[in-house]
């Protein structure tokens, strides 16, 4: 078996294996893991197919890419991965997926410094519509702001401050102390699950799901 073909196989793919198995009565107890990766590189087209390649299968049955954003500047590379509303860490997880992400992230150089990059987001799952920005802090939430009031705010994250805004239903990072203002560069969110990560700081701003 190849890397490729061992990369395809993975934790989800199991998740699929036991629910062609289980019983009819137990099947609409069992649903797939919201996951939600970013990647910020210089080559997009690269990480199209790398993902694709490595982690279609762990999507489940929907893999959407959504709107991709270009940065001017240079940054950083890097790839976070949610599960459900949390961070996941995929640097020491002995699951295939975390070795399909670690590999992805050394083909990808995305420990280099990237010139220009593009900001790439895949999910499999998608709300329809939002009411709320809400803010997270090492994974807590901290703030929930309507996104119908436009104003200024500041949020505490790890190093200190953080400035945001939110203006014509679009929420934004217009001030931080971290390092490489990676949140600031990014375009302001305003769909259902769009997010900014501020990883120097721990703080995530997410527009908020709400069904009904």
């Amino acid at each position: 078996m190849n890397r490729r073909e061992f990369f395809r196989r993975g934790l989800f793919g199991l998740t699929d294996s036991v629910k062609k198995q289980a019983p009819e009565i137990i099947k609409p107890k069992i649903r797939q893991t919201v996951l939600d990766v970013s990647i910020l590189s210089a080559s997009p087209q690269k990480v199209d197919t790398m993902v694709h390649e490595f982690l279609s299968s762990h999507f489940g049955e929907t893999m959407l890419r959504l709107r991709q954003s270009d940065l001017t500047g240079t940054f950083p590379g890097g790839l976070v991965v949610f599960r459900g509303n949390e961070l996941y860490d995929f640097s020491e997880g002995v699951s295939l997926f975390s070795a399909a992400l670690r590999q992805i992230v050394i083909d990808l150089q995305l420990e280099d410094t990237q010139c220009n990059p593009t900001l790439l987001r895949y999910t499999n799952a998608t709300p329809p519509y939002s009411k709320s920005v809400e803010i997270f802090h090492r994974n807590r939430l901290v703030h929930a702001l309507p996104l119908h009031e436009n104003g200024a705010f500041k949020i505490t994250g790890t190093l200190g401050q953080l400035e945001c805004e939110i203006r014509n239903g679009k929420f934004s990072f217009v001030g931080s102390h971290c390092r490489y203002q990676i949140c600031i560069a990014h375009p302001p969110i305003v769909s259902p699950g769009q997010r900014i990560i501020c990883l120097p700081n721990e703080v995530t701003a997410i527009i908020g799901a709400h069904f009904g």
